[in-house]
């Protein structure tokens, strides 16, 4: 898996038609640190991957799955990880 979680929040950003800053805005930060976000020059915790998903209005497994895998390559571990909903 090649895609970076900048490029995700970016397609789902440009997707859902919201600007750099909307997006900002709506999660009380820069416009500069969301594009730093989308050109992966941003180091992203899970906690703000989880606050980008609810900003952008989307539940955040998919957000979590994506930013660990990244963080995963980067650090030049070759594992997957796959998140699973546990049943109640």
């Amino acid at each position: 898996m090649k895609y970076t979680f900048g490029e995700f929040v970016k397609d789902i950003r440009e997707c859902d038609e919201i600007t750099q800053a909307e997006l900002a805005k709506r999660m009380r930060v820069s416009r500069q640190f969301i594009h730093a976000v989308e050109k992966d020059k941003a180091n992203v915790s899970l906690e703000m991957a989880i606050k980008i998903a609810n900003a952008l209005g989307y539940p955040y497994e998919a957000f979590v799955e994506i930013c660990l895998n990244d963080m995963l390559r980067k650090s030049g571990i070759k594992k997957v990880v796959h998140l699973e909903t546990k049943a109640a």
